[in-house]
């Protein structure tokens, strides 16, 4: 691989170099914002093992299959694993009944939409339970809570304090969600990744490394 055309640089307000490898086997580097790139370069190239390393168990994770919408599939909501059950007639085009996810078959030649809306919905509802729950106690208040889409973040803060998250999180479990909804909310008061801020949210969060390494693992599962 040519380490020179192939990663993501990403500069801030950071001490120190760091590389991380995405669950696709994308590489980024964060750096500080006044770090030659050749610097940057010689980082890569010192690390380069490691890269190939981490690039290798990326690749060779097993992929989420794309989905169906048949009887029987299995989708992720909250961290489990639900069957999809198809029904001739139903209150909704989309339903969950507490074990199983309900399709009605009307909808079905728009399934992929309708589940997407769906999830997206839901994921409204639980962020503004969470965030209305975590802000008071934090003294953390949001300007807007925005639902996003985007290919590479789970969540982030502007600056004028809106808190934006990723709708797949619906599907991770309740306390991963919680624990990107305290790191955004974190962002309101230390806009860096300082000690301060990480000291921050570990005491509203504790075990925030665990759901960290949760999302590392298993955040490519987060698909329809």
């Amino acid at each position: 691989m040519d380490y020179k055309n192939s990663f993501l640089l990403i500069r801030s307000s950071r001490r120190t170099l760091a590389l991380e490898v995405k669950p696709d086997a994308s590489l980024v580097v964060r750096a500080p914002r006044r770090t030659p790139v050749d610097e940057v370069h010689r980082f890569i190239a010192k690390h380069s093992e490691w890269i190939d390393r981490k690039q290798m168990v990326a690749l060779e994770r097993p992929r989420p299959s794309v989905k169906s919408f048949v009887e029987g599939e299995e989708f992720l909501f909250l961290g489990s694993m639900c069957r999809l059950c198809l029904v001739d007639t139903a209150s909704c085009d989309v339903d969950y009944d507490g074990r199983s996810l309900i399709l009605a078959t009307a909808a079905f030649p728009r399934a992929r939409e309708m589940m997407i809306g769906w999830y997206k919905k839901q994921a409204r509802k639980v962020f503004s339970e969470r965030i209305d729950h975590y802000a008071p106690v934090m003294e953390c208040f949001p300007s807007i809570i925005r639902i996003t889409s985007p290919a590479r973040r789970w969540g982030s803060c502007g600056a004028g304090g809106s808190i934006n998250l990723n709708w797949k999180l619906i599907m991770a479990p309740l306390e991963v969600i919680d624990y990107l909804i305290v790191h955004e909310l974190a962002h309101i008061r230390h806009r860096g990744h300082s000690r301060e801020f990480w000291d921050f949210v570990k005491a509203f969060c504790p075990g925030y490394t665990r759901y960290q390494l949760w999302l590392k693992d298993h955040g490519h599962l987060l698909e329809i």
